[in-house]
């Protein structure tokens, strides 16, 4: 019984061997990384290609975006959009802003070292006056190492809108 069990163990190994010598194992392939789902962008704040996205671009030497101070307060953009490559600040982070003389006063984050303007304010309409602001904060190398005031002329909007206060609302797209 013993035989019959080596020799059918023997006679179904030879039945697997083709007769040519065994190949060396192929080399294993790493593991590749499985694709992630595509996650939903955040809504852009323009008609932008890449919504949300900070800009890579270096501003500092295009004029619109040329960095001017008002004392010692930084001067703001106010324009009808967000510039391509910034976001829609989410809420304003360091208190309310001030009112005087129709100029608009934000103590802002990303203030330790700008190259160029990174902020831009948006008006909208009524009273008081809604805006949200537009951020970028590559503009920044040192990033929320500080802080700045930043002052926006908003005469003209406070104007057309017959308004004497302004309110912080992110736009829903």
């Amino acid at each position: 019984m013993e035989r019959s069990l080596v020799l059918l163990t023997l006679l179904s190994l030879a039945a697997c061997d083709s007769g040519k010598p065994a190949a060396a194992p192929a080399p294993a392939t790493p593991a590749t990384k499985a694709a992630e789902p595509d996650k939903p962008k955040p809504e852009p704040a323009h008609s932008s290609s890449d919504p949300g996205a900070v800009s890579t671009n270096d501003r500092s030497k295009d004029p619109a975006f040329a960095l001017k101070k008002d004392g010692n307060n930084y001067v703001g953009l106010v324009l009808d959009r967000c510039p391509d490559g910034t976001r829609i600040a989410d809420r304003l982070r360091e208190g309310e802003p001030q009112l005087a003389d129709c100029k608009m006063t934000l103590n802002l984050w990303y203030g330790g070292c700008p190259r160029w303007t990174g902020f831009a304010v948006v008006p909208g309409q009524g009273s008081p006056l809604p805006f949200h602001l537009c951020e970028d904060i590559a503009h920044d190398t040192c990033e929320m190492d500080g802080h700045a005031t930043w002052v926006f002329d908003l005469g003209d909007a406070l104007k057309q809108n017959s308004a004497t206060a302004v309110t912080y609302v992110v736009p829903r797209h």
